[in-house]
């Protein structure tokens, strides 16, 4: 379908392809928002046509602003110095952006894979790669969420895309909690839901032991060798499995009540073998070299320095598993146009390496490292080699806490079970959309009782705009909703216009992976909604206005939901 708003521009452009000389060329693209409301709601630049016109560009813009014939979308054309500036038919664009959202529902902006152009069509998409034997802290969160928006929004606009997970089961880490395990607390076990802090604790215990007595890391790292040799030790890998187990029960618990659901998961216990077997073999072939007692790339005339692929003790490192996970991944899925690894901005310099090392080894397809920056809480920085990070569980349980009690001050008549359901929408969507609002290539710092409020830039301001929309439609029981009678009114209008955005809004988002684009936008129509609720009258609304007005409350809170779930983010109807 074509929506109403690139109509709109369909037409505006065709009428000046008809007053302009065939030489020049205008594009959709150029067509932009006035600085002003009181502009107009389109405005196209008249600068490049002066130069074959030869006529300034003022004096072009009043002409064809003269020459402008009016539609049933757009309503009138007026010059502005060096612009032509479109004013939309309040009642025909308004009519049109209704029929649009009530025909798509729970679609509505989104784009049909046969109406893409030029675009990828297939996109692997990597993210949620804890470790086991650690904890998932608040510092994952970021990428769990970024990943689970940039699916659903490139979804959104037609791509077929494949989430994977890709979790690190063994290496360095893993090798330090099993010493320590073994040593100090074997017979010790973790709390059911608490696994994660357990193997963490011992991981920082055994960090921490090391880093006061270097002569222990050789007992590390003789663990190591111990689980990566190709007859792995019975006794070291009967522990490692157990001990995996439990870190992947809490992870694939937190992942599902978090929404982030995967195509595949990957480990890199089952790419370890086959990356030492391919960097040999890359050795043999001349692709890569000995530099004492290691392997390594040289990549000096790509000005990436010396890519190192196995350590000089014959352990793996992160190259090693990620050449032969490539390997696997797009033998498992050939047709892949478009790689994604959501991976921290640290990595930076790692992945030009890793995407150097693969386009030698023939991989031609596009890889891409899209790149967060680190979350910290207002104590500051965390760190699991420290043991100064908080837990998923116990973010959650503090988030959950204070949406409770928020939620049981606004409605004491609630039963418990009602509070807690409503309670958890709000804190999930105040983790999100705090850790989305942002760029991903900017530092965040999280602050739980800014996030958590109900009013500013944040989720539960946003998800509250919905619950009014939706506690109007909740009081019509069923009663029919039309919008064929009466006249647009400006404020009406006005919040039609913001929603007619979403298709570009979700457009520009995917093109760029940035799911900040869309929160801004939930923002600004959450005030647009505010604004509407508050200054007109629809349930005591005259007869003539009271179906369109109730008509407009479901097209605001269906675009409202369906921003909030490209976010990962659940609207309430109540709160």
């Amino acid at each position: 379908m074509t929506y109403v708003l690139d109509q709109a521009k369909k037409e505006i452009i065709e009428q000046l392809r008809t007053r302009l000389p065939e030489t020049i060329l205008i594009s959709v693209n150029e067509l932009e928002e006035p600085p002003q409301r009181e502009l107009g709601d389109l405005a196209y630049p008249c600068f490049s046509f002066s130069k074959e016109m030869k006529k300034a560009p003022a004096v072009i813009a009043a002409e064809l602003a003269e020459q402008f014939e009016a539609t049933d979308l757009v309503a009138a054309a007026k010059s502005a110095g060096p612009y032509i500036n479109f004013s939309f038919n309040l009642t025909g664009f308004s009519r049109g952006v209704l029929s649009d959202v009530i025909t798509a529902q729970n679609t509505y902006g989104q784009i049909r894979e046969d109406q893409s152009t030029e675009k990828p069509k297939n996109l692997l998409i990597e993210y949620g790669q804890p470790n086991t034997h650690k904890e998932v802290h608040v510092g994952h969160l970021r990428n769990f969420f970024l990943g689970l928006s940039v699916v659903r929004i490139t979804q959104a606009i037609g791509y077929k895309v494949i989430p994977i997970s890709y979790i690190g089961d063994v290496g360095a880490h893993v090798a330090k909690c099993l010493w320590a395990y073994k040593k100090f607390h074997d017979t010790e076990t973790p709390e059911p839901g608490h696994e994660g802090k357990f193997l963490g604790g011992i991981y920082t215990e055994a960090s921490q032991l090391i880093e006061s007595d270097e002569s222990l890391k050789e007992e590390v790292a003789e663990v190591q060798r111990a689980l990566e040799s190709d007859e792995p030790d019975p006794e070291w890998l009967a522990l490692w499995q157990e001990t995996r187990q439990w870190s992947l029960a809490e992870m694939n618990n937190i992942f599902a009540e978090l929404g982030c659901e995967f195509e595949h998961t990957y480990y890199e216990s089952e790419v370890e073998c086959p990356g030492k077997k391919l960097v040999r073999q890359m050795l043999a072939d001349g692709l890569a070299k000995e530099s004492q007692g290691a392997i390594v790339m040289d990549l000096e005339d790509d000005g990436l320095g010396i890519f190192l692929l196995l350590k000089s003790d014959g352990n793996s490192l992160y190259a090693t598993k990620d050449l032969a996970l490539a390997k696997l991944k797009f033998k498992m899925y050939p047709n892949i146009d478009t790689s994604i690894h959501i991976v921290d901005t640290r990595q930076s310099l790692y992945f030009q390496q890793l995407f150097v090392a693969l386009q030698r080894l023939g991989f031609d397809q596009h890889l891409v490292h899209l790149a967060h920056d680190f979350v910290t809480l207002k104590e500051g920085a965390m760190s699991s080699r420290k043991g100064n990070v908080i837990t998923y569980t116990e973010f959650r349980d503090q988030m959950m806490k204070v949406a409770q009690q928020e939620t049981q001050q606004r409605h004491l008549d609630w039963s418990e079970d009602r509070v807690n359901q409503v309670a958890w929408l709000i804190a999930e969507g105040a983790m999100k959309f705090a850790m989305l609002k942002q760029d991903s290539d900017k530092p965040i710092t999280f602050d739980p009782a800014e996030a958590l409020a109900f009013e500013g830039f944040t989720g539960p301001y946003v998800q509250y705009a919905h619950a009014r929309m939706s506690s109007i439609l909740a009081k019509i029981k069923g009663e029919k909703i039309s919008a064929a009678e009466g006249n647009f009114t400006e404020d009406e209008f006005a919040v039609l216009r913001t929603v007619a955005k979403l298709p570009a809004i979700i457009e520009e988002a995917a093109r760029l992976f940035r799911p900040s684009v869309l929160a801004q936008y939930a923002f600004e129509l959450a005030q647009q909604a505010s604004a509407f609720y508050r200054d007109v009258p629809v349930l005591t609304a005259l007869e003539s206005d009271r179906g369109r007005r109730l008509e407009i409350v479901q097209a605001i809170a269906i675009t409202l939901e369906s921003t909030l779930h490209l976010l990962g983010i659940r609207a309430p109807k109540e709160m």
